[in-house]
């Protein structure tokens, strides 16, 4: 090799070396399962401008970055954690936990949702909500503004955008990172209730009529679901529970108490996380609830009640016996209730 390109093929190696990025996670170290609401990011860069997690900016002292976010319980939460230099590389770490808790919080929601949209005549998107607990929302990344009445709105068009869903997330005033993921239906499918063309080989709904005349005895309403709502649950259960329909799903309300109430219509449906997706629409769509109830019945008849307190852990109730949602999961309690299902394929 040429003594010349050698040199300056090292000089060039050199540069490259010293300048690429040095990112470092001091917590968490690993993956792991967790009973505590918050996850504590810590860690530190050399040669990078930016950090972000999940498309969040991270704010960075003395090449440190510090920040604790909130965990969605019931569920996998995944974070990648990705540093950014002046030349646009990126180097980028993953993090999986777990969260099982104790209990449940009683922090307020940092945000709310209080339309989606599609506007034909403007082929775009809009999406409007109330972030009076936030001090900076994002959606995909795009900093969203909020006014000084606390609301945010976003316009986009779906040309420019083929996902079906949106990632929102921000930072709390309580400089807290949260993030979740909305649904938003498909724009080319015209949205319209489902038909009942299933009813004549189910047999849940003279189950379900008596369910609803225990609760309209005790005097419970039975309310629709807004529009927003409609679309957000129309998306979930269309892109993971095939076997359900949003006319199958029934939510009633007395006082500031909330039901939900559907059938088991197969066993392959999952209990814990269905009935956490379901808790997570309504508290970002409706006013604060003093419990939230997902009711699941099948064919024997029995039901399984998924209890949501502001002032407790999630607990479910089995044959009138409450018990930790934790230790219903770990005992898994829901098998036999499983067997029972409505035998939709």
């Amino acid at each position: 090799m040429n003594p010349l390109f050698l040199f300056f093929f090292l000089i060039l190696q050199t540069v490259i070396y010293a300048n690429s990025i040095e990112l470092t996670m001091i917590s968490p170290k690993i993956n792991f399962r967790s009973n505590k609401p918050l996850v504590l990011f810590k860690g530190t860069i050399q040669n990078a401008t930016t950090v972000m997690i999940n498309n969040i900016p991270i704010p960075i002292f003395n090449n440190r970055f510090y920040i604790k976010a909130i965990l969605n319980p019931h569920q996998e939460n995944n974070f990648i954690i990705e540093a950014t230099d002046a030349n646009n590389h990126k180097k980028t770490i993953t993090r999986s936990i777990d969260y099982f808790p104790e209990q449940t919080t009683s922090s307020v929601a940092p945000y709310s949702i209080s339309d989606i949209q599609f506007e034909p005549l403007l082929h775009q998107w809009q999406i409007k909500g109330s972030a009076i607990n936030s001090k900076h929302i994002y959606i995909d990344g795009k900093h969203i503004p909020i006014t000084a009445d606390n609301l945010f709105e976003y316009h986009f068009s779906p040309d420019k955008f083929s996902k079906t869903f949106l990632s929102l997330g921000g930072i709390t005033k309580d400089l807290l990172l949260f993030h979740h993921t909305i649904g938003l239906y498909e724009v080319n499918n015209n949205y319209t209730k489902p038909i009942k063309s299933l009813e004549k080989t189910i047999n849940y709904l003279p189950i379900e009529l008596g369910l609803l005349q225990a609760y309209y005895s005790m005097h419970w309403q039975l309310i629709p679901f807004t529009t927003i709502q409609e679309k957000m649950i129309h998306d979930l259960i269309s892109s993971k529970y095939s076997q359900l329909n949003l006319n199958h799903i029934k939510l009633l309300k007395k006082g500031d108490n909330l039901v939900i109430s559907l059938p088991y219509l197969h066993h392959s449906l999952q209990i814990p996380e269905l009935s956490y997706q379901l808790l997570l629409i309504l508290q970002n769509t409706i006013q604060k609830s003093d419990y939230i109830t997902v009711l699941w019945y099948n064919k024997t008849p029995n039901v399984i009640e998924v209890v949501y307190n502001k002032n407790s852990s999630p607990y479910c109730i089995i044959d009138d016996k409450p018990i930790d949602l934790d230790n219903a999961i770990t005992l898994d309690i829901f098998s036999e209730f499983r067997e029972k299902h409505f035998g939709i394929q």
